[in-house]
């Protein structure tokens, strides 16, 4: 009886152990004051953004390159987005952006039935829309650059007349 009983106390606490606590395992982006239990793997991914977004630049790239590592183990669509979310934060260069929407682009295609197709369709939006920001900054800055060589050679053509 008292093996019984011993044994029955070391599988509930075995059970305690590995049982996921909000902040910890497989989850470790979710705070400990934020409900875990039932929660939406979308609602969990916004959670995982926002974690990513507050990273220091190596820890970011960090965390970028465990995602990587884990989409090439499982090509889930749960992963898929955190890769994406990963690559997609606002210190992100145009490149990472551009890989983070080559990820989401099965999952917009259709080849997914998934509940995270929405916020995948949501992160593709705000990604093509920072696209078409950088573009027209890239045109300003070009037609400010050609502004300052005209500026120069006035200024060139004037200290000639002098």
């Amino acid at each position: 009886m008292k093996k019984y009983v011993w044994m029955m106390v070391l599988l509930v606490l075995s059970a305690c152990a590995t049982t996921g606590r909000p902040g910890s395992g497989d989850r470790y982006w979710i705070k400990s004051d934020d409900s875990y239990v039932g929660m939406d793997e979308a609602v969990s991914l916004l959670h995982y953004a926002n974690h990513v977004r507050n990273l220091n630049s190596a820890d970011r790239e960090r965390e970028t390159e465990r995602q990587r590592l884990a989409f090439v183990r499982d090509k889930s669509d749960f992963r898929r987005l955190q890769y994406a979310l990963a690559l997609a934060t606002p210190e992100a260069g145009a490149n990472e952006r551009k890989q983070a929407q080559q990820l989401l682009e099965p999952m917009l295609e259709g080849r997914h039935n998934s509940g995270l197709t929405a916020l995948a369709t949501l992160l593709n939006a705000h990604l093509s829309s920072l696209g078409q920001g950088q573009k027209r900054i890239d045109e300003l800055e070009k037609k400010l650059d050609a502004v300052k060589d005209i500026e120069r050679s006035l200024m060139r053509r004037e200290k000639g007349k002098l």
